[in-house]
């Protein structure tokens, strides 16, 4: 997932297909959250109903919204209902944290295109002043060549 500074454009290309796919995946992820609140909802509605139709079958002498609400949230059914809701959005907070680090990814990406175009991964190049100083050495290095190839015929 690391972008590679000698395969800019391949990165590129791949950068918005996984974006799409995660972005994809994290709709998916928030839909069945809300899917999973929404039964949660459905999940209490019947259980406090259930707590007034039969207060006993929960351990309740007397009917009030107070023992209603305490009745409710220890049940099995809510219990399993509330599970869901964490884990959903435990889901959501994941494909959260990666589409963050796609976007860091592409930052990245983009810090190496800027880089790229600043010619940072080309040739070292001399400060103005010592151009003439490298002219002249390469001058005479090659007249040096150029004698001892002909000593050599």
């Amino acid at each position: 997932m690391h972008p590679d500074p000698n395969e800019l454009d391949r990165c590129w290309v791949g950068q918005t297909r996984i974006r799409l796919a995660y972005g994809f995946e994290r709709a998916d992820a928030r839909r069945e959250l809300a899917q999973a609140k929404a039964d949660l909802e459905v999940t209490e509605s019947e259980l406090k109903r259930a707590v007034r139709e039969d207060p006993g079958r929960f351990g309740i002498a007397k009917v009030t919204e107070d023992a209603i609400k305490s009745a409710v949230p220890v049940t099995d059914e809510y219990q399993a209902a509330r599970q869901k809701v964490i884990d959903c959005q435990h889901e959501v907070d994941v494909l959260d944290a990666a589409l963050e680090a796609i976007d860091d990814r592409r930052h990245a990406l983009e810090d190496l295109v800027r880089l790229f175009l600043a010619d940072y991964y080309g040739k070292p190049k001399a400060p103005e002043g010592a151009r003439e100083g490298l002219e002249e050495a390469e001058m005479w290095a090659t007249r040096r060549r150029g004698r001892r190839e002909a000593a050599s015929e």
